[in-house]
């Protein structure tokens, strides 16, 4: 008999903090369910009440002599599995942690739900993201991205104590396991481009697998990668030299030789390719963004006319899984609402929500066996916080809480009176406007589009919202009249993404960016109300603010550390500050005498004077935090 006493000690030391016999029970359930075992006839795992648990079954003898593939380097029949493969601005939770969802998938519809067991995977109070199966199903690979001290790739063993640490940087991202199971593959984020690395499972030496210098965290997307069953080819989202803009790649881990597999049209690329575990077919997003007008496709791997299989022009996760027999893809979306996974045969056909993963739910990844599914579920309440400022340079007292939200929050906007507050949150199941009083009372919907709304901004007077809004295949600028009426699109350019829109100080302009083709972003500005649309900027631009001194300041990509300027009637484009570590155009604002941003590892929020050209900075944040903006009189 092994008593529960030894099995506690053994699997969790005495400073940890969990359900010990929840755990243990649903622990030797699983076993039992593995085993094709019963409590109450046991041919294997005997139940001493109160006592603990005997293995009952005869236990023989055999060779120990492996088999010939293993004897040879090669890995046996079992291992030698196939790998699985928001608006820009889009606030992130609080809290994502990786779950494991134990059920069978089907080889068509949905998963059995009956008895599925969702559980998460480690007990980590850490942000988590990017899950990976390895072939036999039993490991997940994935990344911790916050805090910053324990960032890196990560192994779970599934019903393991603790991950083992693979890597310990902040800019790794989406792992990959080898085919055969021996490595993990990661990504590694550089100023200017990123490398793919492997790992051994068990630990040592990270060692190149392949580098891009042309991808660029401006275009807005991670660099995802999958790794082909057969462990020759990388597929990638790269730029061929004959198309000028990111389309699925398969590059040659022989001799490094590349070739593109699909050709997007001239407003499009392609993103987040994902192999079929039958190794015939690729899945991946065409997307007109970031964060624009998404849909999922599949191409066959020997190449020809890309397959469509949604028909949503709407915004879509990272992160693209294939069901173990490469019938259907899973996948995840807020196409009906709330943000979860969706299902949809490869063939084509109707996407179906997978039930039992609830709301928040992301980066889906299905083990081979068919049998578990972990995605990323975030959770937490999300608040606004306000900072007290005794001076430009200095903070009165620690940050407080002004609003909070158990749905997603960002990019709050004061009024010019500072009396209200306008932001985008999806608390009603919707990107949605809503506004506030500055002090956070009365939150209250302004926006009723069902659909990807954001970025607002007030007009002088206080009585208009602008924002953006994608009621087809194209963001536009929309104004609100905050005393009621349905909200109205205010015409600017045509067959283009027109984002991030803003009043200019005397109410005669909407500054604006245009996002169009693979063209670089711009500033462009609308006369308010008549219409009519100038070019201010040529060398890229983003969300535009008006300063008090002339100059309208923006960041130079959607992505860019740089913040920039230029005369509000024209001129010379001028680069103000690198702020390094911003990471978003959307984690800045402007003040009289400067610039205030928030940067990234460790996150903390600084200023640059425009006086001395310095940067101070004021405040490190514990949790994650991100959307500055400073009220009217510079004081919070």
């Amino acid at each position: 008999m092994v008593t529960r006493e030894e099995l506690r000690s053994t699997l969790w030391r005495g400073d940890t903090f969990v359900d010990f016999d929840t755990s243990l029970n649903s622990a030797v359930k699983r076993l039992r369910e593995a085993l094709g075992d019963s409590a109450e006839a046991p041919a294997f795992i005997e139940t001493l009440p109160k006592l603990g648990y005997r293995f009952v079954a005869k236990v023989g003898v055999q060779s120990l002599e492996l088999p010939a593939a293993a004897r040879d380097g090669k890995p046996s029949e079992a291992r030698n599995g196939h790998p699985w493969r928001l608006s820009a601005a889009a606030a992130a939770l609080l809290l994502s942690v990786v779950a494991v969802a134990f059920f069978y998938f089907r080889s068509s519809g949905l998963p059995r739900t009956e008895g599925m067991e969702v559980v998460p995977l480690t007990g980590m109070a850490d942000k988590e993201g990017d899950p990976a199966f390895s072939p036999d199903g039993n490991h997940v690979a994935f990344k911790v991205s916050e805090p910053a001290d324990r960032a890196g790739i990560y192994i779970m063993v599934i019903g393991g104590e603790r991950p083992l640490r693979l890597t310990a940087d902040s800019n790794d991202c989406c792992p990959e396991w080898s085919p055969d199971g021996r490595a993990v593959a990661f990504a590694h984020i550089e100023l200017k481009g990123y490398t793919i690395y492997t790992v051994p499972a068990l630990g040592g030496t990270p060692k190149v697998l392949y580098a891009d210098r042309y991808f660029s965290q401006h275009v807005g997307m991670p660099p995802t990668f999958s790794w082909s069953p057969d462990g020759t080819q990388l597929a990638v989202s790269a730029v061929p030299q004959t198309q000028g803009r990111p389309a699925i790649t398969l590059i040659s881990l022989g001799d490094g030789a590349s070739r593109p597999i699909t050709t997007p049209p001239s407003d499009y690329s392609d993103w987040f390719p994902s192999f079929s575990p039958d190794g015939k077919s690729l899945a991946f997003v065409r997307s007109s963004g970031p964060g624009l007008d998404e849909d999922i496709y599949t191409v066959p791997v020997t190449g020809g006319p890309g397959r469509r299989l949604t028909f949503d022009n709407h915004q879509l996760g990272d992160q693209i899984a294939w069901t173990p027999d490469s019938r259907d893809i899973v996948f995840n979306s807020g196409r009906a609402g709330a943000w979860t996974l969706w299902r949809i045969p490869a063939s084509g056909g109707n996407p179906q929500r997978v039930e039992g993963v609830g709301v928040s739910a992301d980066h889906p990844a299905i083990a081979l066996n068919g049998r578990r599914l972990a995605y990323t579920s975030s959770s937490g309440r999300m608040s606004f916080g306000r900072v007290d400022l005794i001076d430009a340079k200095h903070i009165a007292v620690p940050p407080k809480t002004l609003l909070s939200s158990k749905g997603g929050l960002g990019l709050p906007a004061f009024s010019a009176d500072g009396k209200m507050l306008a932001f985008e949150s999806s608390q009603s199941g919707y990107d949605e406007i809503w506004t506030a009083a500055s002090d956070g009372s009365n939150p209250a919907q302004l926006t009723f589009l069902r659909g990807e709304t954001g970025t607002p901004h007030w007009s002088n007077d206080g009585r208009l919202v602008a924002f953006d809004y994608r009621p087809a295949e194209r963001s536009e600028i929309y104004i609100a009249d905050v005393s009621g009426g349905p909200p109205r699109i205010f015409p600017t350019n045509p067959g283009a993404n027109n984002i991030v829109p803003n009043f200019s100080r005397d109410g005669h302009w909407i500054y604006f960016a245009l996002l169009r083709g693979q063209e670089p972003v711009q500033v462009w500005k609308a006369h308010y109300p008549e219409g009519g649309t100038t070019q201010l900027t040529k060398h890229g631009g983003t969300f535009p603010l008006e300063g008090a001194d002339g100059y309208l300041y923006y960041s130079n990509s959607l992505g860019s550390d740089e913040i920039w300027r230029i005369p509000v009637d024209g001129g010379e484009e001028s680069l103000v500050v690198r702020a390094a570590g911003l990471n978003c155009f959307c984690n800045w604002t402007v003040a009289p005498s400067g610039i205030y941003f928030i940067a990234l590892r460790p996150r903390r929020l600084s200023f640059y004077d425009f006086s001395d050209r310095t940067i101070s900075e004021l405040l490190r944040f514990d949790k994650y935090a991100i959307n500055p903006t400073l009220s009217p009189d510079g004081n919070f």
